[in-house]
């Protein structure tokens, strides 16, 4: 097999695998090259995540002080390994084990694991995540979380309000009334902008 027919066929073979360990690391080299621009003031970094990237965003910012305001929007913050059900633990530790020694690959493209949603989580990297573990560590971050009325994929309770709840900086929580999850990238998308907007002015423009 040539090297460039190789190639695809491994990248075929890790497409729509979720890694929050990889995602975070991207998002962490987004800010590394930034502050590097002439332009850009590495004093006054923000970061805006939907859904998943809602977590993520804290995850990176308890990590990188220079992170000084976020805005998640209908945000899931994962969970700790304590709070993990005992089967799905074992299961867990089981495949990583099998892909550690070779003997267990990767998700197949398109797979769909969590219902309709696309791409197949790689679940011991999850027990490396938890984002509403790390909220409170971002001292200097100011912090907006946008949440959905009706959210039908995960509880509002453990999640963003959990999260808004053990924040420790200036923040705000505003739930917008009358949408899913969803809506926040259509009927909501212009409300949740402005108050991202809004919230990065507050927090991040200098003073004049």
């Amino acid at each position: 097999m040539s090297r460039r027919a190789d190639e695809r066929r491994v990248t075929s073979a890790v497409r729509e695998v979720v890694d929050p360990m990889e995602q975070a690391a991207d998002l962490a080299n987004v800010i590394h090259w930034a502050v590097g621009e002439p332009r850009v003031d590495r004093n006054r970094i923000g970061l805006w995540g939907t859904s998943f990237s809602g977590g993520l965003v804290v995850h990176v910012a308890a990590r990188d002080p220079r992170v000084k305001a976020l805005v998640s929007q209908v945000g899931w913050f994962g969970q700790s390994v304590a709070d993990t059900p005992p089967k799905t633990l074992a299961d867990s530790y089981r495949d990583a084990t099998a892909r550690a020694r070779g003997e267990g690959g990767y998700p197949p493209p398109g797979a769909r694991v969590i219902g309709s949603l696309r791409g197949a989580p790689l679940a011991e990297k999850f027990l490396l995540y938890s984002p509403i573990e790390d909220v409170a560590r971002a001292r200097g971050c100011a912090m907006l979380f946008i949440a959905a009325e009706h959210e039908e994929l995960f509880d509002n309770r453990r999640h963003p309000r959990l999260a808004y709840d053990r924040a420790t900086g200036p923040k705000r929580y505003v739930e917008i009334p009358g949408i899913a999850h969803y809506g926040i990238y259509g009927e909501a998308r212009e409300q949740a902008t402005r108050l991202a907007i809004e919230w990065f002015d507050q927090h991040l423009k200098p003073l004049e």
